[in-house]
């Protein structure tokens, strides 16, 4: 069984500097600024109007930077994730862990424990990393893959016995208890009493 979510460790030493482009990923592709330009167009006319409906054109104007500016660089010195009003470095000696979610974006992970999203980055990147890592970043091979599945698949089947377990204890238990008492609060022995008593003795005729 796939997890949501699998880790890939980061190795602890360079093994040579890398001659590899700094990897840029976004959130949004650059094409999309023509749909930018549409959303332009479409407000002119209530935009040219006058007066502050000019500032609607403010509207475009912030997709347009949302979608440039917002990026994640990776290169061999460092991640840095760029924002709409931002950006954060985050040294590669200051890398743990990159978590993958099965949605969502890739997420590094500090040595502090913290979490620091990538922004553009998918699992499908995740090759493109390690090679703009110049090695600090290394893949799982297929056969480290296929044994964490099979591990998680014996996890999950531990879970499903404990499971089941725990179903026949609460079964047991509730057996042990046996019935519950007759609130009626006669005994079968108050029973078999009242039933003589409403029995005659003998066939003996009434005298005159």
């Amino acid at each position: 069984m796939v997890t949501s979510e699998e880790t890939v460790a980061s190795g602890s030493t360079a093994s040579a500097a890398s001659t590899e482009r700094p990897a840029t990923f976004r959130a949004v592709p650059l094409p999309a600024l023509v749909a930018v330009g549409f959303v332009a167009v479409g407000l002119s006319p209530i935009a040219f109007q006058g007066g502050w409906w000019f500032l609607l054109f403010l509207v475009p104007l912030a997709l347009a930077w949302w979608v440039v500016r917002t990026r994640t660089v990776v290169d061999d010195d460092a991640l840095r994730v760029v924002s709409a009003v931002g950006s954060r470095r985050l040294p590669w000696s200051e890398v743990a862990t990159l978590r993958v979610a099965s949605r969502g974006w890739v997420r590094a992970v500090r040595a502090d424990e913290g979490e620091r999203t990538l922004t553009g980055v998918r699992a499908r990147d995740l090759g493109r990393i390690a090679q703009a890592s110049g090695g600090r970043i290394t893949m799982p091979t297929p056969v480290e893959i296929a044994a964490a599945r099979e591990h998680e698949r014996e996890l999950e089947a531990t879970r499903l016995r404990l499971a089941r377990f725990r179903e026949r204890e609460a079964a047991n238990a509730d057996a042990d208890a046996g019935p519950p008492p007759d609130e009626s609060g006669d005994t079968d022995t108050d029973r078999q009493r009242s039933h003589s008593a409403d029995t005659p003795h003998g066939n003996g005729e009434s005298r005159a």
